[in-house]
Order: C-alpha cells, then sequence, then structure tokens
C-alpha cells in the first residue's frame, strides 16, 4: 500500500475497545499511521442499538461541551447528523430542570448548550464515520488475548487475539475500558503491577426508558449530597422522543431494578418535575429496568511507573474511570484521543511518543479526577469510617455555599455550569468575584448544612 499523503509513520497502530474512546482514537491515528486496526471483542450492532459488554450504555449519558466540541472538530457535521436523527440540542441553564439540595435552580440562560441522546446513537455515529475511513479497518468478534512483546518486553510490538493470531503493530493503543486487562498484561511481562486508586460511594443505578408527552424541560437533575442525602435522578429526552429516566442512590442505598421498586424509588425524591413526567410515561416494555453497580472512581497511576513500555498507550477508562453521576468519562476520552494526535504531531521518533502521550493522558484525567472524587470522597469516608475527614470538610462546606448561591445568583449557576461542562477550569468558581459572593452573600443555615433532607433516607 502507497504511504498515504501526509502520513508521517508506517505500519499500522492498533487499537483494543470500539468504545467512545477507541474510535476516537482510531480517528485520530488515521491521521498519522498508514493502517489503523480498531479491535472490539463483542458484536457490533449494525443500527444504533445496545453493544455487547457495555451494561451501563443503558443509562443516561452526557457529553460534556467541552467533548461534543472537540467531537465536531474531528467528525465535522456531527451535531448536525444527532439533530437530524431526533436528537434535541438545548441551552443546559435554560431547558434543563436542576435541583439541589438548596433547592430548585431557577432557569436562565447560560449559552452551555447540551445535546439529548443515547450512548447507542452516538456511538453507531462514530462507528459509521469511522468504518467509512480509508485507512480504518474495524472488527468486532476479535477478543484481545495479551500483547505481543519484544525479545526484552521494553516494546509492544503487537497483540494476540483469540484462536492463536497475531496482529503486528507500530503503536498499540488501550481503550478497552473499566475493565481493562492491561495491568495483568504489564504484570505478565515482567513490569511491576501499577498502583491503583480506588474511591467508592457505594453508588448504583437503575435506569428505565419511556414514552412520554413533550414537558417543559430536555433534561432533569436531581442531585444526591454527602454525607445527606443519599439520592437523586438524571432525565433525559433523546432521539424519537423517547426519555431516558436513571434514578441513583449512594452508600448502599440502592433503586429497586422492577418497576414497581423504581417508581417508589423516584417517587420519594420529592421532584415535581419528575412526578409530572412519569405521572404521563409509559415504559418502553421490551427495555424493563436495567441496574448497574459497578461505579467506584479507578485510577491506574501508569506515569508513576519507573519503566513504561514503547510503543504502548491508555487512554479514557482503561486509565481513569469515573463515578458515572459526574458525566465526565466519554469527554475526558475524547480531550485524551487529542492529546495522542498532538503528541504524534510533534513527534519525530515513533519510540518517544508512549511515555510523553501517557503523561498528557494523566494531566488531562488530573481536573476531572479531583473534580468527581472530591464529593465521593466523603460518601466513600463515610461509609468506612462513619464520618468526614476533617481535611475535606472545607472544600464540602465552599461547595454547598456556592450551590446555595447558585439558586439565587444566575452569575453563579452560569459559572458553575461552564466549569462543569469542562470549558473553564474550576479555579473559576473561587475567582475574586464568585469568591466574595461565596464568602458574603449566602444566606440560610451556617457551616453549608442542607436546609431540608430529602432525597432518600440519611
Amino acid at each position: 500500500m502507497a504511504n498515504p499523503a501526509g502520513i508521517r509513520f508506517p505500519g499500522q497502530a492498533v487499537v483494543i475497545g470500539a468504545g467512545i474512546g477507541g474510535l476516537t482514537a482510531a480517528r485520530v491515528l488515521a491521521d498519522h499511521f498508514e493502517r489503523v486496526v480498531l479491535l472490539e471483542s463483542g458484536v457490533l450492532p449494525a443500527v444504533a442499538g445496545p453493544r455487547d459488554g457495555v451494561p451501563q450504555a443503558r443509562h443516561v449519558h452526557g457529553l460534556l461541551a467541552r467533548g461534543a466540541k472537540q467531537l465536531e472538530v474531528l467528525f465535522p457535521g456531527l451535531q448536525a447528523e444527532l439533530i437530524a436523527a431526533g436528537a434535541p440540542l438545548f441551552d443546559h441553564g435554560l431547558f434543563a430542570s436542576t435541583t439541589v439540595f438548596a433547592g430548585l435552580v431557577p432557569r436562565a440562560r447560560t449559552g452551555v448548550r447540551a445535546h439529548g441522546f443515547s450512548r447507542d446513537l452516538l456511538e453507531w455515529s462514530l462507528r459509521q464515520r469511522v468504518a467509512q475511513h480509508p485507512q480504518v479497518t474495524l472488527r468486532d468478534r476479535s477478543p484481545v488475548t495479551g500483547l505481543r512483546w519484544s525479545p526484552d518486553a521494553s516494546q509492544v510490538v503487537g497483540v494476540r487475539l483469540a484462536d492463536d493470531e497475531i496482529l503486528d503493530a507500530s503503536l498499540v493503543v488501550d481503550a478497552s475500558g473499566r475493565f481493562s486487562k492491561l495491568p495483568q498484561w504489564l504484570v505478565d511481562a515482567g513490569y511491576p503491577r501499577p498502583a491503583v486508586k480506588v474511591v467508592d460511594a457505594g453508588l448504583a443505578y437503575a435506569t428505565m426508558a419511556f414514552d412520554a408527552p413533550s414537558q417543559d424541560f430536555e433534561a432533569l437533575q436531581h442531585m444526591n449530597s454527602a454525607p445527606d442525602l443519599t439520592r437523586g435522578a438524571f432525565v433525559l429526552r433523546i432521539e424519537g422522543g423517547r426519555w431516558l429516566a436513571t434514578v441513583f442512590g449512594a452508600l448502599g442505598d440502592h433503586p429497586p431494578t422492577d418497576e414497581t421498586g423504581w417508581r417508589e424509588f423516584a417517587a420519594q425524591l420529592g421532584n415535581p418535575d419528575l412526578d409530572k413526567l412519569l405521572a404521563s410515561a409509559t415504559p418502553v416494555k421490551e427495555a424493563g429496568v436495567h441496574g448497574f453497580k459497578r461505579t467506584e472512581n479507578r485510577r491506574h497511576a501508569y506515569t508513576a511507573m519507573r519503566r513504561w513500555p514503547r510503543r504502548l498507550v491508555a487512554i479514557g477508562d482503561s486509565v481513569a474511570a469515573f463515578d458515572p453521576v459526574f458525566g465526565q468519562g466519554m469527554t475526558v476520552s475524547v480531550l485524551q484521543a487529542q492529546a495522542l494526535g498532538e503528541t504524534l504531531a510533534g513527534a519525530d521518533d515513533l519510540d518517544a511518543v508512549a511515555r510523553r502521550a501517557q503523561r498528557r493522558v494523566a494531566a488531562i484525567v488530573r481536573t476531572p479526577w479531583l473534580m468527581s472524587v472530591s464529593e465521593d470522597l466523603a460518601w466513600h469516608h463515610y461509609r468506612e469510617r462513619g464520618s468526614l475527614p476533617l481535611w475535606l470538610r472545607p472544600a464540602l462546606w465552599y461547595k454547598r455555599r456556592l450551590l446555595r448561591l447558585a439558586v439565587v445568583d444566575a452569575e453563579v449557576y452560569r459559572e458553575f455550569l461552564s466549569v462543569y461542562h469542562m470549558l473553564k477550569p474550576p479555579t473559576a468558581l473561587v475567582g475574586p468575584r464568585t469568591l466574595a459572593k461565596v464568602l458574603f452573600k449566602v444566606r440560610g443555615p451556617g457551616q453549608g448544612e442542607p436546609a431540608a433532607r430529602r432525597g432518600g433516607p440519611r
């Protein structure tokens, strides 16, 4: 095969896993390699439907605004394609019903746009684009059983598949997700087991799909709050006018997975907008109720390893899997794939790419990890010890006061949403103007404690 114009590295790159991270990585790698092979262990559906091995796909998924912008760069016209498929695009502040412990956040235009779609639709749309790329080969039913190594195990030279099939590779990208086998593969090759950090809020989800009339909102968020309010909900109108409704509970306060129990759990939130929607909703019977419990934050410290193999990069949930309640996973995966592409674009020596790219991946993880675990650490410690550590209390105090302000100050809520969607850094929430408001203008109970306890048992 002739080297396509602009391609800088010979041979083929292999990507393990055809989720959001793998699809985006394959698209990026096609700009730099002669060939890209994308491997998926399960069966890839020919239409927008459930994919094997992704139980969390049936729940509400959110693509943050920053991730959506980058996907549009990599896949021009994607947003219009999703809209044409019936996925609503809306202003998050104006068309989302948001309830925090301090009350209902007033609707206001924020300029932060959100998109309502199922993960199935997004993956299918990306998969069609990637599969049509002339340099990409997409293979399902192709589980990777291990890596191929150079004689001294200093470099990955390919992958092993079932039936002892071998694929040579100039670069291997592990995007196989939360249950990646990479730590064991490294140990098998003589590397120390990478350190892993786990923060577990003891949270579980249960989701139902509904047909229901249009509402005056496109999305609903009812947030839980550590350590008092264990329960919450996310609801999203997706393609086809259908609604996905996910309820969740922390500290083992898990929602039932039968319809009657699910509805009782949802009703106990005391959310009028949710109650109104569910009163007019007809369950999609063939969909049923789907539960998911593997929600712990899990981060592998790959960059802390003294040795790292050449020609191997891990991205997405393979590196850091987040509590899905914060909606960060898909966006982080997209940004990491983008960073991989930028590293390749600036590299003359492919042997140096892996370590550099892995450091950039870790840097992208750092901020969303801190945002995710700041709340979950409270659940985690409360679950393990029955109390909060002293060092965590100031952060929770500040966050509670910030949310109290968000329900009365539209400017603060806009800033909060910009940080939530990763359009601004978290430091925006401690800028001089916001800091002064949080410290001096908050009204209500002292120490940032909830004014009322609802949304589940204490």
